[in-house]
Protein backbone atom coordinates (compact mmCIF):
# COMPACT_ATOMS: atom_id res chain seq x y z
CA UNK A 1 0.00 0.00 0.00
CA UNK A 2 1.28 3.45 -0.84
CA UNK A 3 0.53 5.63 2.17
CA UNK A 4 2.18 8.99 1.93
CA UNK A 5 1.53 11.79 4.39
CA UNK A 6 3.96 13.97 6.30
CA UNK A 7 5.19 12.47 9.56
CA UNK A 8 4.89 15.62 11.66
CA UNK A 9 6.49 14.05 14.71
CA UNK A 10 9.83 13.70 12.93
CA UNK A 11 9.51 16.57 10.48
CA UNK A 12 10.06 14.20 7.55
CA UNK A 13 7.94 12.44 5.00
CA UNK A 14 7.12 8.77 5.36
CA UNK A 15 6.79 6.81 2.13
CA UNK A 16 5.37 3.32 2.47
CA UNK A 17 5.62 1.22 -0.68
CA UNK A 18 2.74 -0.76 -2.12
CA UNK A 19 2.25 -4.03 -0.30
CA UNK A 20 1.85 -6.77 -2.87
CA UNK A 21 -0.88 -8.25 -0.70
CA UNK A 22 -3.00 -5.15 -1.29
CA UNK A 23 -3.66 -6.20 -4.85
CA UNK A 24 -2.79 -9.92 -5.01
CA UNK A 25 -5.60 -10.69 -2.56
CA UNK A 26 -8.09 -8.48 -4.39
CA UNK A 27 -9.69 -10.44 -7.26
CA UNK A 28 -10.75 -7.21 -8.97
CA UNK A 29 -7.19 -5.91 -9.33
CA UNK A 30 -5.00 -7.13 -12.18
CA UNK A 31 -1.36 -6.31 -12.83
CA UNK A 32 1.12 -7.78 -15.25
CA UNK A 33 4.40 -9.38 -14.15
CA UNK A 34 7.25 -6.93 -13.73
CA UNK A 35 6.23 -5.10 -10.58
CA UNK A 36 9.14 -5.34 -8.15
CA UNK A 37 10.06 -3.73 -4.82
CA UNK A 38 12.35 -1.41 -6.80
CA UNK A 39 9.66 -0.22 -9.23
CA UNK A 40 7.19 0.20 -6.38
CA UNK A 41 9.65 2.37 -4.45
CA UNK A 42 10.42 4.41 -7.56
CA UNK A 43 6.76 5.00 -8.28
CA UNK A 44 6.03 5.88 -4.64
CA UNK A 45 8.81 8.46 -4.59
CA UNK A 46 7.66 10.09 -7.83
CA UNK A 47 4.03 10.21 -6.72
CA UNK A 48 5.10 11.89 -3.52
CA UNK A 49 7.21 14.45 -5.38
CA UNK A 50 4.31 15.31 -7.66
CA UNK A 51 1.97 15.63 -4.69
CA UNK A 52 4.25 18.06 -2.88
CA UNK A 53 5.26 20.25 -5.82
CA UNK A 54 2.63 20.36 -8.56
CA UNK A 55 -0.90 21.60 -9.03
CA UNK A 56 -3.66 19.27 -10.22
CA UNK A 57 -4.00 21.40 -13.38
CA UNK A 58 -1.04 22.20 -15.61
CA UNK A 59 -3.11 24.84 -17.42
CA UNK A 60 -5.39 26.92 -15.23
CA UNK A 61 -7.21 28.71 -18.02
CA UNK A 62 -8.46 25.51 -19.65
CA UNK A 63 -8.27 23.22 -16.59
CA UNK A 64 -5.98 20.75 -18.37
CA UNK A 65 -5.25 18.00 -15.86
CA UNK A 66 -1.92 16.89 -14.44
CA UNK A 67 -1.61 13.33 -15.79
CA UNK A 68 1.72 12.45 -14.20
CA UNK A 69 0.25 10.18 -11.54
CA UNK A 70 -2.08 8.42 -14.00
CA UNK A 71 0.80 7.74 -16.35
CA UNK A 72 3.06 6.43 -13.60
CA UNK A 73 0.52 4.03 -12.12
CA UNK A 74 -0.72 2.80 -15.49
CA UNK A 75 2.88 2.08 -16.50
CA UNK A 76 3.62 0.42 -13.15
CA UNK A 77 0.55 -1.78 -13.59
CA UNK A 78 1.86 -2.87 -16.99
CA UNK A 79 5.19 -3.88 -15.46
CA UNK A 80 7.30 -0.87 -16.48
CA UNK A 81 10.88 -0.67 -15.24
CA UNK A 82 12.17 1.98 -12.84
CA UNK A 83 14.05 3.55 -15.74
CA UNK A 84 10.79 3.85 -17.71
CA UNK A 85 8.99 5.36 -14.71
CA UNK A 86 11.75 7.92 -14.21
CA UNK A 87 11.66 8.81 -17.90
CA UNK A 88 7.86 9.25 -17.81
CA UNK A 89 8.04 11.56 -14.83
CA UNK A 90 10.87 13.69 -16.25
CA UNK A 91 8.76 14.14 -19.36
CA UNK A 92 5.60 14.99 -17.42
CA UNK A 93 7.36 17.50 -15.15
CA UNK A 94 8.13 19.75 -18.09
CA UNK A 95 4.54 21.03 -18.37
CA UNK A 96 3.42 21.15 -14.74
CA UNK A 97 2.75 24.30 -12.74
CA UNK A 98 3.72 24.59 -9.07
CA UNK A 99 1.14 24.13 -6.36
CA UNK A 100 0.15 27.48 -4.86
CA UNK A 101 0.36 28.69 -1.27
CA UNK A 102 -2.64 27.97 0.91
CA UNK A 103 -5.27 30.64 1.37
CA UNK A 104 -5.95 31.73 4.92
CA UNK A 105 -8.47 29.35 6.46
CA UNK A 106 -10.80 32.26 7.22
CA UNK A 107 -11.17 32.70 3.43
CA UNK A 108 -11.75 29.01 2.76
CA UNK A 109 -15.17 27.40 2.97
CA UNK A 110 -15.38 23.77 1.88
CA UNK A 111 -18.82 24.29 0.34
CA UNK A 112 -18.58 27.85 -0.97
CA UNK A 113 -15.22 27.48 -2.73
CA UNK A 114 -16.33 24.64 -5.03
CA UNK A 115 -15.22 25.21 -8.61
CA UNK A 116 -12.37 27.56 -7.71
CA UNK A 117 -9.01 25.96 -8.55
CA UNK A 118 -7.17 28.60 -6.52
CA UNK A 119 -8.30 26.68 -3.43
CA UNK A 120 -6.94 23.31 -4.56
CA UNK A 121 -4.26 23.32 -1.85
CA UNK A 122 -6.85 24.09 0.84
CA UNK A 123 -9.02 21.21 -0.33
CA UNK A 124 -5.97 18.92 -0.24
CA UNK A 125 -5.35 19.79 3.40
CA UNK A 126 -9.05 19.44 4.20
CA UNK A 127 -9.32 15.95 2.73
CA UNK A 128 -6.07 14.82 4.33
CA UNK A 129 -7.53 15.67 7.73
CA UNK A 130 -10.83 14.04 6.78
CA UNK A 131 -9.18 10.79 5.74
CA UNK A 132 -7.17 10.50 8.94
CA UNK A 133 -10.10 11.54 11.16
CA UNK A 134 -11.82 9.18 13.58
CA UNK A 135 -14.67 8.81 11.11
CA UNK A 136 -12.58 7.25 8.31
CA UNK A 137 -9.42 6.01 10.09
CA UNK A 138 -7.39 6.25 6.88
CA UNK A 139 -9.80 4.03 4.94
CA UNK A 140 -9.83 5.23 1.33
CA UNK A 141 -12.97 3.26 0.41
CA UNK A 142 -15.03 4.69 3.26
CA UNK A 143 -13.97 8.27 2.51
CA UNK A 144 -14.80 8.01 -1.19
CA UNK A 145 -18.14 6.25 -0.73
CA UNK A 146 -19.29 8.73 1.91
CA UNK A 147 -18.41 11.79 -0.15
CA UNK A 148 -19.86 10.44 -3.38
CA UNK A 149 -23.20 9.33 -2.01
CA UNK A 150 -23.78 11.28 1.19
CA UNK A 151 -22.12 14.61 0.41
CA UNK A 152 -23.12 15.19 -3.22
CA UNK A 153 -19.75 14.54 -4.83
CA UNK A 154 -21.04 12.00 -7.38
CA UNK A 155 -21.62 14.62 -10.06
CA UNK A 156 -18.37 16.40 -9.14
CA UNK A 157 -16.17 13.34 -9.73
CA UNK A 158 -17.48 13.01 -13.30
CA UNK A 159 -16.64 16.63 -14.13
CA UNK A 160 -13.64 17.50 -16.26
CA UNK A 161 -14.00 14.61 -18.72
CA UNK A 162 -13.97 11.94 -15.97
CA UNK A 163 -10.59 12.97 -14.54
CA UNK A 164 -11.48 13.13 -10.81
CA UNK A 165 -13.16 9.73 -11.17
CA UNK A 166 -10.08 8.28 -12.88
CA UNK A 167 -7.87 9.75 -10.14
CA UNK A 168 -10.01 8.12 -7.46
CA UNK A 169 -9.99 4.88 -9.42
CA UNK A 170 -6.21 4.74 -9.14
CA UNK A 171 -6.48 5.56 -5.44
CA UNK A 172 -8.74 2.54 -4.95
CA UNK A 173 -6.74 0.24 -7.20
CA UNK A 174 -3.34 0.92 -5.67
CA UNK A 175 -4.61 2.07 -2.25
CA UNK A 176 -2.84 5.43 -2.58
CA UNK A 177 -3.97 7.82 0.12
CA UNK A 178 -2.58 10.93 -1.56
CA UNK A 179 -4.41 9.98 -4.76
CA UNK A 180 -7.68 9.79 -2.81
CA UNK A 181 -7.29 13.28 -1.35
CA UNK A 182 -6.04 14.66 -4.68
CA UNK A 183 -9.00 13.13 -6.51
CA UNK A 184 -11.57 14.61 -4.13
CA UNK A 185 -9.78 17.97 -4.14
CA UNK A 186 -9.75 17.91 -7.94
CA UNK A 187 -13.47 17.12 -7.96
CA UNK A 188 -14.07 20.08 -5.66
CA UNK A 189 -12.31 22.59 -7.91
CA UNK A 190 -13.02 21.21 -11.40
CA UNK A 191 -15.67 22.67 -13.65
CA UNK A 192 -19.24 21.65 -12.93
CA UNK A 193 -20.60 20.36 -16.21
CA UNK A 194 -22.57 17.16 -15.63
CA UNK A 195 -24.96 17.92 -12.78
CA UNK A 196 -27.73 18.80 -15.21
CA UNK A 197 -27.69 15.19 -16.38
CA UNK A 198 -27.41 13.30 -13.10
CA UNK A 199 -30.02 15.37 -11.24
CA UNK A 200 -32.68 14.01 -13.61
CA UNK A 201 -31.83 10.34 -13.00
CA UNK A 202 -34.11 8.13 -10.94
CA UNK A 203 -31.96 5.73 -8.93
CA UNK A 204 -34.81 3.45 -7.80
CA UNK A 205 -33.61 -0.10 -8.48
CA UNK A 206 -37.22 -1.21 -8.81
CA UNK A 207 -37.52 1.05 -11.86
CA UNK A 208 -34.48 -0.29 -13.70
CA UNK A 209 -34.68 -0.15 -17.50
CA UNK A 210 -34.74 -3.05 -19.94
CA UNK A 211 -32.47 -2.03 -22.82
CA UNK A 212 -28.80 -2.63 -23.56
CA UNK A 213 -26.36 0.21 -24.11
CA UNK A 214 -26.13 -0.40 -27.87
CA UNK A 215 -29.92 -0.50 -28.21
CA UNK A 216 -30.11 2.87 -26.49
CA UNK A 217 -27.36 4.32 -28.69
CA UNK A 218 -29.30 3.26 -31.80
CA UNK A 219 -32.33 5.13 -30.47
CA UNK A 220 -30.27 8.23 -29.72
CA UNK A 221 -28.85 8.29 -33.25
CA UNK A 222 -32.40 8.49 -34.62
CA UNK A 223 -33.72 11.05 -32.11
CA UNK A 224 -34.05 14.37 -33.91
CA UNK A 225 -34.45 16.23 -30.62
CA UNK A 226 -30.65 16.20 -30.37
CA UNK A 227 -30.17 17.80 -33.79
CA UNK A 228 -30.21 21.37 -32.49
CA UNK A 229 -28.46 20.66 -29.18
CA UNK A 230 -24.86 20.50 -30.39
CA UNK A 231 -23.10 21.34 -33.67
CA UNK A 232 -19.83 20.53 -35.38
CA UNK A 233 -18.66 24.14 -35.14
CA UNK A 234 -19.25 24.39 -31.38
CA UNK A 235 -16.05 24.84 -29.43
CA UNK A 236 -13.92 22.33 -27.57
CA UNK A 237 -15.67 19.52 -25.68
CA UNK A 238 -19.09 20.65 -26.87
CA UNK A 239 -20.50 19.30 -23.58
CA UNK A 240 -21.18 22.76 -22.19
CA UNK A 241 -23.10 23.78 -25.31
CA UNK A 242 -25.12 20.57 -25.25
CA UNK A 243 -26.15 21.16 -21.64
CA UNK A 244 -26.83 24.88 -22.16
CA UNK A 245 -29.30 23.95 -24.89
CA UNK A 246 -31.23 21.53 -22.72
CA UNK A 247 -29.51 18.25 -23.49
CA UNK A 248 -29.26 17.10 -19.86
CA UNK A 249 -32.84 15.86 -19.36
CA UNK A 250 -32.74 14.06 -22.73
CA UNK A 251 -29.54 12.25 -21.80
CA UNK A 252 -31.08 11.22 -18.47
CA UNK A 253 -34.21 10.01 -20.26
CA UNK A 254 -32.15 7.54 -22.25
CA UNK A 255 -29.90 6.56 -19.35
CA UNK A 256 -33.07 5.64 -17.47
CA UNK A 257 -33.88 3.02 -20.13
CA UNK A 258 -30.67 1.10 -19.47
CA UNK A 259 -30.74 -2.31 -17.81
CA UNK A 260 -27.96 -1.94 -15.25
CA UNK A 261 -25.26 -4.48 -16.15
CA UNK A 262 -21.55 -4.19 -15.44
CA UNK A 263 -20.37 -6.18 -18.48
CA UNK A 264 -22.65 -4.24 -20.80
CA UNK A 265 -21.33 -0.94 -19.44
CA UNK A 266 -17.71 -2.02 -19.80
CA UNK A 267 -18.23 -3.15 -23.39
CA UNK A 268 -20.08 0.06 -24.26
CA UNK A 269 -17.31 2.19 -22.75
CA UNK A 270 -14.92 0.52 -25.20
CA UNK A 271 -17.18 0.62 -28.27
CA UNK A 272 -18.22 4.29 -28.07
CA UNK A 273 -14.53 5.04 -28.49
CA UNK A 274 -13.23 2.36 -30.85
CA UNK A 275 -16.20 1.44 -33.08
CA UNK A 276 -16.36 4.94 -34.57
CA UNK A 277 -13.78 3.96 -37.21
CA UNK A 278 -15.08 3.85 -40.77
CA UNK A 279 -14.41 1.51 -43.69
CA UNK A 280 -12.30 3.05 -46.45
CA UNK A 281 -11.24 5.93 -44.18
CA UNK A 282 -8.00 6.47 -42.29
CA UNK A 283 -8.28 5.51 -38.61
CA UNK A 284 -9.46 8.27 -36.33
CA UNK A 285 -10.31 8.01 -32.63
CA UNK A 286 -11.96 10.76 -30.61
CA UNK A 287 -10.01 12.30 -27.73
CA UNK A 288 -13.06 12.75 -25.50
CA UNK A 289 -14.71 9.40 -26.21
CA UNK A 290 -11.38 7.78 -25.40
CA UNK A 291 -11.94 8.87 -21.79
CA UNK A 292 -15.04 6.68 -21.62
CA UNK A 293 -12.68 3.75 -22.18
CA UNK A 294 -9.85 4.81 -19.88
CA UNK A 295 -12.32 5.50 -17.07
CA UNK A 296 -14.03 2.18 -17.82
CA UNK A 297 -11.01 0.37 -16.38
CA UNK A 298 -12.21 1.37 -12.90
CA UNK A 299 -15.81 0.17 -13.18
CA UNK A 300 -15.10 -3.17 -11.52
CA UNK A 301 -12.74 -1.65 -8.96
CA UNK A 302 -15.26 1.02 -7.95
CA UNK A 303 -18.28 -1.26 -7.79
CA UNK A 304 -16.54 -3.79 -5.58
CA UNK A 305 -15.19 -1.08 -3.27
CA UNK A 306 -18.69 0.19 -2.47
CA UNK A 307 -20.32 -1.41 0.56
CA UNK A 308 -23.94 -0.55 -0.23
CA UNK A 309 -25.66 -2.20 -3.19
CA UNK A 310 -27.79 0.88 -3.78
CA UNK A 311 -24.59 2.89 -4.20
CA UNK A 312 -23.24 0.34 -6.69
CA UNK A 313 -26.44 0.71 -8.72
CA UNK A 314 -26.35 4.50 -8.53
CA UNK A 315 -22.70 4.57 -9.58
CA UNK A 316 -23.27 2.36 -12.64
CA UNK A 317 -26.26 4.42 -13.76
CA UNK A 318 -24.29 7.64 -13.37
CA UNK A 319 -21.28 6.32 -15.30
CA UNK A 320 -23.53 5.19 -18.16
CA UNK A 321 -25.28 8.56 -18.26
CA UNK A 322 -21.94 10.39 -18.53
CA UNK A 323 -20.78 8.03 -21.28
CA UNK A 324 -23.97 8.94 -23.17
CA UNK A 325 -23.37 12.63 -22.51
CA UNK A 326 -19.97 12.54 -24.19
CA UNK A 327 -21.27 10.30 -26.96
CA UNK A 328 -23.95 12.85 -27.88
CA UNK A 329 -21.53 15.77 -27.45
CA UNK A 330 -19.18 14.21 -30.00
CA UNK A 331 -21.94 14.09 -32.64
CA UNK A 332 -23.62 10.71 -32.01
CA UNK A 333 -21.22 8.75 -34.24
CA UNK A 334 -22.47 5.55 -35.84
CA UNK A 335 -20.82 2.57 -34.17
CA UNK A 336 -19.47 0.19 -36.80
CA UNK A 337 -19.19 -2.74 -34.41
CA UNK A 338 -19.26 -5.49 -37.02
CA UNK A 339 -16.57 -3.74 -39.06
CA UNK A 340 -14.34 -3.30 -36.01
CA UNK A 341 -14.67 -6.84 -34.70
CA UNK A 342 -15.01 -8.90 -37.88
CA UNK A 343 -13.81 -6.99 -40.93
CA UNK A 344 -11.02 -4.65 -39.84
CA UNK A 345 -7.58 -6.09 -40.52
CA UNK A 346 -4.83 -5.06 -38.14
CA UNK A 347 -1.56 -3.91 -39.63
CA UNK A 348 1.28 -6.39 -39.85
CA UNK A 349 3.26 -4.11 -37.55
CA UNK A 350 0.83 -4.53 -34.64
CA UNK A 351 -0.66 -7.98 -35.28
CA UNK A 352 2.53 -9.70 -34.04
CA UNK A 353 1.45 -12.88 -35.80
CA UNK A 354 4.88 -14.46 -35.39
CA UNK A 355 4.81 -14.46 -31.56
CA UNK A 356 3.04 -16.75 -29.12
CA UNK A 357 1.36 -13.97 -27.12
CA UNK A 358 0.68 -10.84 -29.21
CA UNK A 359 -0.31 -8.86 -26.11
CA UNK A 360 3.27 -8.80 -24.80
CA UNK A 361 5.05 -6.89 -27.60
CA UNK A 362 2.00 -4.66 -27.99
CA UNK A 363 2.11 -3.65 -24.32
CA UNK A 364 5.86 -3.14 -24.46
CA UNK A 365 5.50 -0.82 -27.45
CA UNK A 366 2.60 1.18 -26.03
CA UNK A 367 4.84 2.15 -23.11
CA UNK A 368 7.06 4.03 -25.56
CA UNK A 369 4.29 6.43 -26.61
CA UNK A 370 4.62 9.88 -25.05
CA UNK A 371 0.85 10.31 -24.70
CA UNK A 372 -0.36 8.86 -21.40
CA UNK A 373 -3.78 8.20 -22.95
CA UNK A 374 -2.37 5.52 -25.23
CA UNK A 375 -0.96 3.55 -22.31
CA UNK A 376 -4.18 4.03 -20.35
CA UNK A 377 -6.35 2.90 -23.27
CA UNK A 378 -4.34 -0.27 -23.85
CA UNK A 379 -4.40 -1.06 -20.13
CA UNK A 380 -8.18 -0.58 -20.05
CA UNK A 381 -8.47 -3.13 -22.87
CA UNK A 382 -6.24 -5.57 -20.97
CA UNK A 383 -8.55 -5.17 -17.97
CA UNK A 384 -11.65 -5.60 -20.11
CA UNK A 385 -10.39 -8.89 -21.50
CA UNK A 386 -9.56 -10.09 -18.00
CA UNK A 387 -12.87 -9.20 -16.36
CA UNK A 388 -15.45 -9.47 -19.14
CA UNK A 389 -17.76 -12.25 -17.96
CA UNK A 390 -20.17 -11.99 -20.88
CA UNK A 391 -21.33 -15.19 -22.54
CA UNK A 392 -18.85 -16.58 -25.06
CA UNK A 393 -20.92 -15.51 -28.06
CA UNK A 394 -21.04 -11.95 -26.70
CA UNK A 395 -17.34 -11.62 -25.87
CA UNK A 396 -15.30 -9.13 -27.86
CA UNK A 397 -11.75 -9.47 -29.15
CA UNK A 398 -10.05 -6.87 -26.99
CA UNK A 399 -6.69 -7.80 -28.48
CA UNK A 400 -7.90 -6.90 -31.96
CA UNK A 401 -9.29 -3.61 -30.64
CA UNK A 402 -5.95 -2.88 -28.97
CA UNK A 403 -4.14 -3.59 -32.24
CA UNK A 404 -6.43 -1.13 -34.02
CA UNK A 405 -5.71 1.53 -31.36
CA UNK A 406 -1.99 1.03 -31.94
CA UNK A 407 -2.53 1.36 -35.69
CA UNK A 408 -4.43 4.60 -35.09
CA UNK A 409 -1.82 6.21 -32.79
CA UNK A 410 1.52 5.01 -34.17
CA UNK A 411 3.89 6.33 -35.38
CA UNK A 412 3.62 8.66 -32.42
CA UNK A 413 5.12 11.67 -34.18
CA UNK A 414 2.60 11.52 -37.03
CA UNK A 415 -0.73 10.41 -35.55
CA UNK A 416 -2.88 11.73 -32.71
CA UNK A 417 -6.40 11.74 -31.28
CA UNK A 418 -9.14 13.64 -33.08
CA UNK A 419 -10.51 16.72 -31.27
CA UNK A 420 -13.01 17.88 -33.87
CA UNK A 421 -15.90 15.47 -33.28
CA UNK A 422 -16.12 12.10 -35.03
CA UNK A 423 -19.92 12.05 -35.23
CA UNK A 424 -20.22 14.69 -37.93
CA UNK A 425 -20.00 14.13 -41.69
CA UNK A 426 -18.20 17.48 -41.94
CA UNK A 427 -15.32 15.95 -40.01
CA UNK A 428 -15.05 12.77 -42.06
CA UNK A 429 -14.88 14.80 -45.27
CA UNK A 430 -11.55 16.11 -43.99
CA UNK A 431 -10.16 12.60 -43.35
CA UNK A 432 -8.15 10.94 -46.09
CA UNK A 433 -9.25 7.64 -47.62
CA UNK A 434 -7.42 4.53 -46.49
Amino acid sequence: MISMFPDVSRGTTNVYAISSESFIKNPYIYHLPGITPETIETCSRLLQHNHEHYHIFFNSEHHFHNHATHYLLAALGLGASSHTLEHIYEQQKQVQQPIRPLHDNKDFDVNKCLGDENYYGNYLEFFKKELESEKYHGNVEDLIEDYLFNKDYLDLVFNGAYHPFIHLGYALEFQVKIMAVEGLAMAAVDRVNVKDVLKHLNYDQNKDGNKTALEIIELIIKDQRFDDKVFYNDDATKVDKLLERGGGPLIAEYAQMWKCDLDDLRQASVLVNTAVIRPKKALRLDFFLMHATTSGLFIDIFVHSLKKTENQFKFLKAKFAIDLLYYVARGRPKLNVNYLLNEYQSSKEHSYSDVQNPWLPLIDKCLTHQDTHVVKTIRALVYAEKFDSAQEKDKMSYLKIAQMVMDALFPADKKQWSHEGVGWEEYWKTVEDS
